[in-house]
């Protein structure tokens, strides 16, 4: 599946859509064949209703699914707002600090906005513990705790700024846990359930028209599926979140909040 990632959104939705599509039609043909000369009425019934049962059932694991990988994809875009907010609020205490090691920690957050617009999430999902931005990271709070505290003001200051930069950390974090590919656990079921559901519909008619609506189906459900694992990867692909808030920061934040 990680070829989804590589191609873009049109190509990437045609291949789900043969690789759902094109067995669909195999195993309803294949299930037919088998049961053709054993069905009767008794069993169209039951099977249409299961197939309309199933179908529905299929219906909601989808949406839970995609309601699921959503509510993950906000909280990483959220993440980014936040951190750019805490960037900004820093910039402008370290600028009332007024100290050396303060603006060596302001020129280092500048590089790391500018780094992190610059890498397109690369490093950090290529390696992202040993990337530029968590290098960067590491050495802001080890200045951060170098901050002098000669008066009260500069010793309030020094904490307020140590508390801030441990949010940043912790909303790379979040960027963090987000790099690795991975299916959504409910993938898996919804495979199993697509078959069980072509399996079903196989008791019906296999006429042009009926193939036809099948198709359909099984093309909006290619689409939902293909939309629920780009969700479930927001760091990756066509859908990839881009460090929008970190750009307004860089083109009308950083440079007024930057040296006097």
């Amino acid at each position: 599946m990680e070829i989804l990632f590589t191609l873009s959104l049109w190509n990437g939705l045609l291949l789900m859509i043969l690789l759902v599509t094109i067995p669909g039609i195999i195993v309803v043909f294949v299930v037919k064949g088998l049961i053709r000369n054993d069905l009767t009425k008794q069993h169209i019934r039951v099977g249409r209703l299961l197939f309309r049962v199933s179908a529905s059932l299929l219906a909601l694991l989808i949406s839970l699914s995609y309601a699921n990988e959503k509510i993950a994809y906000n909280k990483v875009t959220d993440s980014l707002e936040e951190e750019a907010s805490l960037i900004s609020t820093v910039f402008l205490k370290l600028k009332m600090h007024n100290s050396d090691v303060a603006n060596m920690i302001r020129k280092d957050l500048k590089e790391y906005v500018e780094y992190t617009i610059e890498d397109d999430w690369k490093s950090a999902v290529d390696n992202p513990y040993f990337s530029g931005m968590a290098g960067t990271i590491r050495h802001i709070n080890i200045l951060a705790r170098e901050l002098p505290a000669e008066t009260e003001s500069q010793s309030l200051l020094k904490l307020e700024i140590i508390s801030d930069i441990d949010l940043i950390t912790r909303t790379m974090q979040i960027k963090y846990y987000s790099t690795h590919f991975k299916l959504p656990y409910l993938f898996y079921i919804l495979g199993f359930g697509l078959v069980v559901t072509w399996s079903f519909f196989a008791v019906y008619t296999l006429d042009r028209v009926s193939v036809s609506f099948l198709t359909l189906y099984n093309i909006f459900v290619a689409v939902v599926i293909y939309f629920v694992i780009m969700l479930g990867n927001p760091l990756v692909g066509p859908l990839k979140i881009k460090p929008v808030p970190f750009e307004i920061l860089s083109e009308k934040g950083l440079d007024k909040l930057s040296w006097p």
